[in-house]
């Protein structure tokens, strides 16, 4: 993986394809760059590889990847990390943030024009562009009704970078949806205590989560708080105690003695520079067409960031749209190849290392 500050260096170099994330859909879209031998780099506005994988829930386990009957969200990371980057020589620039796009005239006569990426670290070349990048720019949500501010840092947590975090504590899980429900059962076994507040009757998680909930509810194993508020915190220098109060009858209150609260109530996602760049927008998400192809020359998208009609955003779905975006980028650059790829059964690896077939 290229050090970002060898980017410089990077910049000198045209390549076929430059991959836009490096999420799992980017970092199976450069895969397959690298199995049709395209020369490719990948860049992320991240400090790290996995798009939200790695930042939201890197300990969580994902059951809806074909052929794992459940993967932890940072070990499918390093999976395809292998898969990709220690296959083929791909350049990695992380924390380097796409912010204009340009185009310029080919080499000689070609009618190709190179695509022109100007980033917070200089420009980059490449004949083609694929967007993979997840649901663009995101950040928590912020509690409504109660600040806290004061207490981030200080026992107040929207991410979750290891479990062991919260070893030992007490912590008081915020929210309703598959987040929520899902750390609550995550963290049962390394939390001291399990807490979980609601400020409404019903939960948005699937259903079988929220059954889970229960059972541990009614088990002893978690306090559930529904549907309750957060009123005020308490504590010197960091989280002590937390007093809740009723949804619909503010008179009634409740303390719980608390070590560090968990916030988790969703994020707000932006396209962040790409929305400037003349793509076709519906609801936030990049059009593209049944090929993978935007209204823009030589860029195609892939992943949660786009939209056509039966959208599925799925991991599964987004590895599919990558090998497609794929194709059809190799296709429009060097006509003469065919759009079905070979079958990795018969060929392996191009440039296999020693020991592969």
């Amino acid at each position: 993986m290229t050090d970002a500050n060898d980017l410089t260096r990077d910049s000198d170099v045209v390549r076929d394809i430059t991959v836009i994330g490096a999420g799992p859909v980017g970092l199976s879209a450069a895969f397959w760059a690298g199995m049709r031998e395209a020369s490719v780099r990948i860049i992320d506005s991240l400090p790290e590889l996995g798009g939200q994988l790695t930042t939201l829930y890197p300990e969580k386990w994902i059951f809806d990847v074909p052929g794992h009957p459940r993967i932890l969200a940072k070990d499918l990371v390093d999976q395809l990390r292998q898969q990709t980057l220690q296959q083929f020589d791909v350049p990695v620039h992380l924390e380097t943030t796409a912010s204009e796009i340009a185009w310029e005239p080919g080499p000689g006569d070609s009618d190709h024009e190179f695509v022109v990426l100007k980033t917070n670290r200089g420009e980059l070349r490449s004949r083609a562009v694929i967007i993979a990048g997840g649901h663009g720019a995101f950040e928590p949500k912020k509690l409504p009704g109660y600040d806290m501010t004061p207490w981030e840092g200080r026992g107040a947590h929207y991410l979750v970078g290891s479990k062991e975090e919260f070893a030992g504590k007490r912590v008081l899980i915020v929210g309703g949806g598959d987040s929520a429900c899902d750390w609550v059962i995550n963290l049962l076994d390394t939390a001291d205590h399990v807490a979980l507040v609601h400020r409404r009757e019903g939960f948005r998680a699937h259903e079988i989560t929220v059954n889970q909930v229960m059972q541990a509810a009614e088990e002893g194993r978690i306090d559930l708080h529904i549907p309750f508020q957060i009123k005020e915190i308490v504590g010197n220098g960091t989280i002590e105690r937390v007093h809740l109060f009723h949804s619909e009858d503010g008179t009634t209150e409740v303390e719980l003695e608390i070590d560090a609260v968990l916030l988790q109530l969703g994020f707000k996602t932006a396209l962040g520079p790409l929305k400037d760049w003349g793509l076709e927008i519906s609801k936030g998400a990049i059009v593209v067409d049944s090929l993978m192809k935007t209204n823009l020359p030589w860029i195609w998208a892939c992943g949660d960031i786009t939209t056509f009609e039966g959208k599925l955003k799925l991991i599964a779905t987004g590895f599919s749209e990558a090998a497609i975006a794929v194709a059809q980028a190799i296709h429009s650059l060097r006509p003469d190849v065919k759009l079905q790829p070979k079958y990795s059964t018969n060929t392996g690896v191009p440039g296999a290392t020693e020991g592969q077939p």
